[in-house]
């Protein structure tokens, strides 16, 4: 029993020893993968960028971004449905079966 003890104490001690050695200058999370590095400078100014995505942002020109966004899932026309209209058509599609599932 000891010497499981021991010999399995001993491998441990040799995994963490070496764990360090995997780690490297990788900040990416890919071995072996150097993420280049752009050395272009910019001509705008921190408030200029600001501005110009605030400007998009009201204009709706923004790309879309996020889960869905790749695919053409993510809808561009804003809703005019309340929240409770949405959630009541959603709980009425899973009562009769028009959905496959999920939370409502």
């Amino acid at each position: 029993m000891n010497t499981k003890f021991l010999a399995s104490a001993l491998v441990a001690a040799i995994g963490f020893a070496a764990a360090p050695s995997f780690a490297g200058d990788n900040i990416s999370g890919e071995v072996g993968y150097v993420p280049q590095v752009s050395s272009v400078k910019s001509g705008l100014t921190r408030e200029a960028v600001r501005a110009e995505y605030l400007q998009a942002e009201r204009n709706g020109t923004l790309p879309e971004v996020g889960e869905g966004a790749d695919i053409g899932a993510v809808a561009t026309a804003k809703s005019t449905l309340t929240r409770d209209a949405v959630r009541s058509e959603a709980v009425y599609a899973v009562r009769h079966g028009l959905l496959g599932g999920g939370e409502v």
